[in-house]
Protein backbone atom coordinates (compact mmCIF):
# COMPACT_ATOMS: atom_id res chain seq x y z
CA UNK A 1 0.00 0.00 0.00
CA UNK A 2 1.40 3.40 -1.00
CA UNK A 3 1.85 6.00 1.70
CA UNK A 4 0.92 9.67 1.36
CA UNK A 5 3.80 12.11 0.98
CA UNK A 6 3.50 14.47 3.96
CA UNK A 7 6.70 16.39 3.38
CA UNK A 8 6.20 20.17 3.36
CA UNK A 9 6.01 21.94 0.03
CA UNK A 10 9.16 23.89 -0.76
CA UNK A 11 9.08 27.60 -0.09
CA UNK A 12 6.33 30.02 0.75
CA UNK A 13 5.69 31.11 -2.83
CA UNK A 14 2.65 28.83 -3.08
CA UNK A 15 0.67 31.33 -1.00
CA UNK A 16 1.95 34.54 -2.62
CA UNK A 17 -1.27 34.93 -4.62
CA UNK A 18 -3.34 34.81 -1.44
CA UNK A 19 -1.12 37.14 0.57
CA UNK A 20 -0.77 39.73 -2.21
CA UNK A 21 -4.41 40.02 -3.24
CA UNK A 22 -6.52 38.13 -0.70
CA UNK A 23 -8.21 36.31 -3.59
CA UNK A 24 -7.56 33.49 -6.01
CA UNK A 25 -9.57 32.13 -8.92
CA UNK A 26 -10.38 28.47 -9.39
CA UNK A 27 -8.53 28.43 -12.74
CA UNK A 28 -5.31 29.94 -11.27
CA UNK A 29 -2.61 27.25 -11.65
CA UNK A 30 -1.17 28.24 -8.26
CA UNK A 31 -4.32 26.84 -6.65
CA UNK A 32 -2.99 23.33 -7.42
CA UNK A 33 -0.06 23.95 -5.04
CA UNK A 34 -2.41 25.21 -2.34
CA UNK A 35 -4.53 22.08 -2.81
CA UNK A 36 -1.37 19.99 -2.44
CA UNK A 37 -0.74 21.60 0.96
CA UNK A 38 -4.34 20.82 1.91
CA UNK A 39 -3.84 17.16 0.94
CA UNK A 40 -0.57 17.01 2.93
CA UNK A 41 -2.27 18.54 5.98
CA UNK A 42 -5.31 16.28 5.67
CA UNK A 43 -3.11 13.17 5.65
CA UNK A 44 -1.29 14.32 8.79
CA UNK A 45 -4.55 15.25 10.54
CA UNK A 46 -5.86 11.73 9.91
CA UNK A 47 -2.75 10.34 11.60
CA UNK A 48 -2.99 12.80 14.49
CA UNK A 49 -6.69 12.14 15.02
CA UNK A 50 -6.09 8.39 15.24
CA UNK A 51 -3.72 8.86 18.20
CA UNK A 52 -3.87 9.86 21.84
CA UNK A 53 -2.03 13.04 22.85
CA UNK A 54 0.15 10.85 25.09
CA UNK A 55 1.43 8.72 22.19
CA UNK A 56 5.20 9.19 21.69
CA UNK A 57 4.93 10.43 18.09
CA UNK A 58 1.92 12.73 18.62
CA UNK A 59 3.86 15.97 19.11
CA UNK A 60 6.15 15.14 16.19
CA UNK A 61 3.17 14.75 13.88
CA UNK A 62 1.82 18.13 15.01
CA UNK A 63 5.19 19.74 14.39
CA UNK A 64 5.29 18.17 10.93
CA UNK A 65 1.79 19.51 10.27
CA UNK A 66 2.62 23.06 11.40
CA UNK A 67 6.23 22.94 10.11
CA UNK A 68 7.55 24.40 13.34
CA UNK A 69 8.68 23.35 16.79
CA UNK A 70 5.87 23.48 19.36
CA UNK A 71 6.46 24.60 22.92
CA UNK A 72 5.82 21.85 25.48
CA UNK A 73 3.06 24.03 26.98
CA UNK A 74 0.89 23.58 23.85
CA UNK A 75 -1.87 20.95 24.16
CA UNK A 76 -3.90 19.92 21.12
CA UNK A 77 -6.45 17.18 21.77
CA UNK A 78 -7.43 14.76 19.02
CA UNK A 79 -9.46 14.57 16.90
CA UNK A 80 -8.13 17.72 15.26
CA UNK A 81 -8.42 19.06 11.70
CA UNK A 82 -6.46 21.82 9.97
CA UNK A 83 -6.36 22.13 6.18
CA UNK A 84 -3.17 24.22 5.75
CA UNK A 85 -0.84 23.44 8.62
CA UNK A 86 1.97 25.57 7.21
CA UNK A 87 -0.29 28.64 7.64
CA UNK A 88 -0.72 28.24 11.41
CA UNK A 89 1.24 30.40 13.87
CA UNK A 90 1.05 29.03 17.39
CA UNK A 91 2.34 30.63 20.60
CA UNK A 92 2.88 29.14 24.07
CA UNK A 93 0.53 27.77 26.73
CA UNK A 94 -2.28 27.07 24.26
CA UNK A 95 -5.06 24.52 24.58
CA UNK A 96 -7.01 23.39 21.52
CA UNK A 97 -9.64 20.92 22.69
CA UNK A 98 -11.12 17.99 20.76
CA UNK A 99 -13.05 18.40 17.56
CA UNK A 100 -11.54 21.73 16.51
CA UNK A 101 -11.63 22.46 12.76
CA UNK A 102 -9.33 25.18 11.43
CA UNK A 103 -9.40 26.16 7.75
CA UNK A 104 -6.22 28.19 7.57
CA UNK A 105 -5.05 29.03 4.02
CA UNK A 106 -5.45 32.72 4.88
CA UNK A 107 -3.32 32.32 8.08
CA UNK A 108 -4.46 31.67 11.65
CA UNK A 109 -2.31 33.21 14.37
CA UNK A 110 -2.87 32.01 17.94
CA UNK A 111 -0.99 34.06 20.53
CA UNK A 112 0.09 32.88 24.01
CA UNK A 113 -2.36 31.61 26.65
CA UNK A 114 -5.32 31.07 24.30
CA UNK A 115 -8.02 28.53 25.19
CA UNK A 116 -10.03 26.90 22.40
CA UNK A 117 -12.89 24.69 23.61
CA UNK A 118 -14.25 21.55 21.89
CA UNK A 119 -15.91 21.76 18.47
CA UNK A 120 -14.72 25.30 17.68
CA UNK A 121 -14.58 26.19 13.97
CA UNK A 122 -12.20 28.80 12.55
CA UNK A 123 -12.09 29.67 8.85
CA UNK A 124 -10.00 32.07 6.79
CA UNK A 125 -11.60 31.38 3.41
CA UNK A 126 -14.92 32.35 1.85
CA UNK A 127 -16.57 32.11 -1.56
CA UNK A 128 -17.32 35.28 -3.52
CA UNK A 129 -20.97 36.27 -3.23
CA UNK A 130 -21.37 36.90 -6.99
CA UNK A 131 -18.95 34.29 -8.37
CA UNK A 132 -19.07 31.65 -5.65
CA UNK A 133 -17.83 28.70 -7.77
CA UNK A 134 -14.75 30.42 -9.18
CA UNK A 135 -13.46 33.12 -6.82
CA UNK A 136 -12.20 32.58 -3.26
CA UNK A 137 -11.34 35.22 -0.65
CA UNK A 138 -8.79 34.69 2.13
CA UNK A 139 -8.44 36.74 5.32
CA UNK A 140 -6.24 36.18 8.36
CA UNK A 141 -7.77 35.26 11.73
CA UNK A 142 -5.93 36.32 14.90
CA UNK A 143 -6.61 35.16 18.44
CA UNK A 144 -4.84 37.61 20.74
CA UNK A 145 -3.21 36.73 24.06
CA UNK A 146 -5.40 35.11 26.72
CA UNK A 147 -8.50 34.89 24.49
CA UNK A 148 -11.00 32.14 25.32
CA UNK A 149 -13.11 30.64 22.54
CA UNK A 150 -15.93 28.61 24.13
CA UNK A 151 -17.54 25.41 22.87
CA UNK A 152 -18.97 25.35 19.38
CA UNK A 153 -18.11 28.94 18.50
CA UNK A 154 -17.48 29.85 14.85
CA UNK A 155 -14.85 32.44 13.90
CA UNK A 156 -15.24 33.84 10.37
CA UNK A 157 -12.53 35.12 7.98
CA UNK A 158 -10.72 38.35 8.81
CA UNK A 159 -11.69 38.42 12.49
CA UNK A 160 -9.37 39.40 15.33
CA UNK A 161 -10.34 38.26 18.82
CA UNK A 162 -8.92 40.79 21.29
CA UNK A 163 -6.73 40.22 24.32
CA UNK A 164 -8.55 38.65 27.28
CA UNK A 165 -11.76 38.46 25.22
CA UNK A 166 -14.27 35.62 25.63
CA UNK A 167 -16.38 34.25 22.79
CA UNK A 168 -19.44 32.56 24.31
CA UNK A 169 -20.49 29.02 23.39
CA UNK A 170 -22.16 28.77 20.00
CA UNK A 171 -21.37 32.36 19.01
CA UNK A 172 -20.83 33.20 15.33
CA UNK A 173 -18.15 35.90 15.15
CA UNK A 174 -18.24 37.96 11.96
CA UNK A 175 -16.47 41.13 13.21
CA UNK A 176 -13.48 41.97 15.38
CA UNK A 177 -13.91 41.46 19.13
CA UNK A 178 -12.49 44.23 21.35
CA UNK A 179 -10.02 43.48 24.15
CA UNK A 180 -11.53 42.58 27.54
CA UNK A 181 -15.04 41.86 26.32
CA UNK A 182 -17.46 38.93 26.26
CA UNK A 183 -19.35 38.39 23.00
CA UNK A 184 -22.17 35.99 22.21
CA UNK A 185 -24.99 35.28 19.80
CA UNK A 186 -25.40 35.04 16.03
CA UNK A 187 -24.01 37.33 14.86
CA UNK A 188 -21.91 37.85 18.00
CA UNK A 189 -22.36 41.11 19.91
CA UNK A 190 -20.67 42.50 23.00
CA UNK A 191 -22.45 41.24 26.12
CA UNK A 192 -20.22 42.87 28.71
CA UNK A 193 -16.72 44.12 29.44
CA UNK A 194 -14.30 42.32 31.73
CA UNK A 195 -12.56 44.14 34.62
Amino acid sequence: MATMDTRPLQGTQIFEAIDATGTIRKDDPRLRDIEAEMIRSHALCLQISSKRPTDPDYKGLLEELFQCELDDSVAIVSPFYCDCGCRMKIGKNIIINKGATILSPGIVEIEDNVLIAPEVKITTVDHDLSDRHNLFHFKKVTLRENAWICMGAIICPGVTIGRNAVVAAGAVVTKDVPDNTVVGGNPARVIKTIG
